[in-house]
């Protein structure tokens, strides 16, 4: 081994093209990460190390570096002789004036986090000789293997093995866990704290009023509700979040969950691994640095959470939780859960005793997203994803799949996965690293002067972990785009471009208002601007929801029917049990349930039950000034000023109830627990009268019809 390093290093001085460089570079770096990957102890690395000229060369004479190594251990020691092994070490090692000992210790710690995570494939010498494989892919770009689209499951239309489908997904909850990589950079979103300025995660931003986290969570709740109504069983999913430490990434997911009270579903329902950081590095593969000893690091991508689950032991825990099933998704999609479509892409993923599986939907041109492929290589075929910044390595043209579409050939990766926890246990033995790739951007560093050059991050994506796991035990559903995924994932740049922006998101969430009240609810709407319209005048109603008053759409066009809605209207209704019956709204309606789908015992956590807040509208006129049209308003974030509203507050398990009349003005009615408030028009003045509840039954009854339907009759009230 050590002739070969010799041998290599010799006939690399001699060679002058660039390419022939890096490639005798990485032929060394190969022989060397196979040699530490080899060595059975920490000393047979040192000994390996030490043999090379670069580590020689750096502590052959006294220096600041070689002092501070003297009181470390042997894992420091090997740390930092590994970055010498890599050719960083005169980089990294420039020392500024000053005391250098607290900066040493701050990389000494970071240069042994990257050690460890990838130590199974030789720690700093394994990822440098990662990265020089991804650039010399990149200077001989190859078509690869050959890519054919996939044969979807289409959801598109509402037929009886749909409809099993998501029966199956509701009754089968029990035996799922939930997995949220939630420790992306969410660099081009710019989030700030508005008093601080600090970097804030993507997991801190508001839309419609909440954290994209609580979002997420709510929309698992409502379908263990959904579990409940059908089965009468209570159920807690448990809860897997990857978090960073950048930008105070996990000390930021853990206050959300914290001021939420665990959602009431206990602490010990989550379970947080940490995602590493990876150093920045440029075109030749040099890493990058904020300042002297300090390196410029970001994640190194959502494909991290499947080694971090194996080495956290959570592919265990999940299994004494009775999980066998999960399902993977990013908080910056708030449309995944829309309707029915993730309910029938995860029952078809149990109906099939799937091994994994992609919920996809047509992929526009040009956005930042991969696109869902059959990958076949000889024999071997998996349903995978290419990722946009991989296209050209596999010879793909991001091109509309027929003239005048906005839609490419094959369907969009929107990053919602469905995952047999075993299988994808034994795949992660196989495929540590799975999608490695180079996004390579503009940017600055130390070594850069002042100006700027393009660097990239060794990244590793989650759903290719599907590479090595056969087409034939894999899945992809295709459901409507707006339905499917529409992304934060972007400031707005102000110049009218909504894709992956809070305002784009926000307008499918309108589209897809429109399509429920209109079509499933029977409500009369504004009509509904075009994007252009939209940006310049904003919305022409607001309309939010929480998902356990469905999120099927055919729940909720039983629960709502009828009415209209003026221009300018809106209606946020934070409530389960509701009925609404013809309502004429012109202005603000407010109602907000604190106990939208149970109660919450004295240790804090909630029960499905019928002890919740409901409210029954039923031929009533709401009239109010509403929202203040002259405001500047951010409607996607729910930051809205209005003039007046009618706002219902119902506490714990309370009723209220209005029949054939008008509520005019700005009104705010409180229903406390075990109370039932009835308004009455008498003679033309509105009256409301407080009586205690005597039945403490649903307000709803949710049954399986026929065609495996949901149906829900009307039983309380």
């Amino acid at each position: 081994m050590y002739e070969k390093l010799t041998m290599v290093q010799t006939t690399f001085n001699e060679k002058d093209s660039p390419i022939a460089s890096a490639k005798l570079k990485l032929e060394r770096l190969t022989y060397l990460k196979d040699a530490l990957t080899d060595a059975s102890t920490t000393h047979e690395k040192l000994e390996i190390l030490d043999a090379l000229p670069e580590v020689d060369a750096f502590f052959s004479s006294p220096s600041a570096i070689r002092s501070f190594l003297a009181g470390l251990s042997p894992d420091c020691e090997v740390v930092i002789k590994a970055i010498c092994a890599i050719g960083q070490g005169p980089r990294l090692f420039e020392l500024p004036k000053g005391d250098p000992t607290p900066k040493l210790r701050t990389l000494l710690e970071e240069l042994l986090s990257i050690e460890s995570f990838y130590a199974d494939i030789g720690g700093i010498v394994g990822y440098q000789q990662m990265v020089l494989t991804l650039l010399l892919e990149g200077e001989d770009p190859q078509a690869g293997k050959s890519l054919l689209p996939p044969k979807p499951i289409d959801l598109t239309k509402v037929t009886r093995e749909v409809n099993e489908a998501i029966l199956t997904a509701i009754r089968m909850q029990g035996q799922m866990a939930e997995l949220y990589p939630v420790g992306g950079a969410a660099d081009r979103l710019q989030l700030k704290d508005e008093n601080t300025d600090e970097a804030l995660p993507a997991a801190r931003l508001l839309f419609l009023g909440k954290p994209l986290l609580e979002g997420v969570i709510g929309d698992l709740q409502a379908r263990e509700y959904l579990h409940y109504k059908l089965f009468n069983k209570q159920v807690t999913t448990p809860i897997a979040m990857m978090t960073s430490h950048l930008n105070r990434n996990d000390e930021h997911i853990r206050s959300i969950c914290e001021k939420n009270s665990w959602f009431g579903r206990g602490k010990e329902s989550f379970h947080f691994v940490t995602q590493p950081t990876v150093p920045l590095f440029n075109r030749r593969g040099d890493w990058c640095l904020e300042e002297p000893l300090k390196l410029l690091l970001k994640p190194g991508g959502h494909g991290m959470l499947w080694k971090l689950l194996e080495q956290g032991g959570l592919f265990k825990w999940f299994k004494e939780k009775g999980c066998k099933k999960a399902l993977i998704r990013q908080i910056n999609n708030p449309m995944a859960a829309t309707d029915y479509g993730l309910l029938a892409f995860l029952g078809y993923g149990h109906l099939g005793d799937c091994s994994f599986g992609f919920a996809s939907c047509p992929r526009l041109v040009n956005a930042h997203e991969g696109m869902n492929v059959i990958r076949v290589s000889g024999r071997e075929r998996a349903l995978t994803n290419v990722e946009y910044c991989d296209f050209a390595k596999f010879g793909i043209q991001d091109r509309p799949h027929q003239a005048g579409s906005r839609y490419s050939h094959f369907p969009s990766n929107t990053n919602i996965l469905f995952a047999d926890l075993k299988e994808v246990d034994e795949a992660v033995k196989k495929h540590p690293f799975p999608g490695l790739l180079m996004n390579f951007r503009t940017g600055s560093h130390h070594h850069s002067k002042g100006g700027e050059e393009e660097i990239a991050r060794l990244e590793t994506t989650m759903q290719n972990i599907a590479d090595v796991i056969d087409a034939d035990d894999s899945y992809l559903t295709f459901y409507e785009r707006r339905k499917t995924i529409s992304t934060t994932k972007r400031k707005s740049s102000g110049q009218g471009a909504l894709l992956e922006t809070p305002e784009g998101c926000y307008y499918d969430h309108i589209l897809n208002a429109t399509e429920l009240l209109k079509e499933h609810c029977n409500l009369s709407l504004p009509e509904l601007p075009s994007e252009e319209e939209f940006i310049a005048k904003g919305p022409p109603f607001l309309f939010s929801f929480h998902p356990a008053l469905g999120p099927l759409y055919s729940i909720i066009g039983e629960k709502i029917q009828g009415g209209s809605l003026h221009e300018g209207a809106e209606l946020q209704l934070e409530i389960a049990d509701l009925e609404l019956k013809n309502l004429e709204l012109e202005g603000s309606l407010l109602i907000h349930a604190q106990s939208v789908m149970g109660h919450i015992d004295e240790e804090g956590e909630l029960h499905y039950s019928d002890r919740t807040g409901q409210c029954s509208l039923k031929n009533v006129r709401v009239e109010n000034a509403g929202i203040d049209w002259e405001e500047d308003h951010l409607y996607w974030k729910h930051e809205i000023k209005r003039c007046a509203a009618l706002k219902i507050i119902l506490h714990g398990h309370s009723q209220f109830v209005a029949r054939d009349l008008t509520i005019r003005g700005d009104l705010t009615l409180e229903v406390d627990d075990g109370m039932r408030m009835i308004a009455k028009e008498e003679k033309g003045t509105l009256e409301f009268t407080l009586e205690p509840i005597e039945d403490e039954g649903p307000l709803w009854r949710y049954s399986i019809g026929d065609a495996c339907s949901i149906e829900i009759k009307k039983i309380g009230m």
